[in-house]
């Protein structure tokens, strides 16, 4: 009998300490990608004046047109942006949207644009020259 219950007590003390070890790397890094969030600022602009600023989450495989679309009403035509909440470019004037990315003039459509965590998208409304 005495073997009975030291055997049992040994099982349940398996349990019990391998319930209480650290979660594994993949365990781990499950946990940190459910909770880490990607962000990217967007600002609107007309002729350099900001109209709107947002800070958003978006989604890794998410293209910047997508993006776009979600979080302001936006017009295109063959990909190309040709209102952003109804501040609309004019060919006559020669006045398009344009976008930089952090600083830098992009050289793709929004909608091939893959986006990296902490972004700084410009879309301006002005003059191309």
């Amino acid at each position: 009998m005495k073997k009975v219950v030291l055997f049992l007590v040994t099982i349940i003390s398996l349990f019990v300490v391998s319930g209480c070890q650290s979660p594994t790397a993949t365990e781990q890094s499950s946990t940190y990608s459910q909770t880490k969030t990607e962000k990217v600022t967007i600002i609107l602009a007309q002729e350099g004046k900001e109209l709107t600023k947002k800070t958003v989450d978006y989604q890794p495989k998410q293209t910047l047109l997508q993006l776009l679309k979600q979080q302001f009403t936006v017009e295109e035509d063959n990909g190309f942006i040709t209102a952003i909440d109804h501040h609309t470019q004019d060919k006559d004037k020669g006045i398009y949207w344009t976008f930089t990315i952090n600083g830098h003039m992009a050289e793709k459509g929004a909608n091939e644009i893959k986006l990296a965590n902490n972004d700084k998208v410009v879309f301006n409304l002005a003059p191309f020259k």
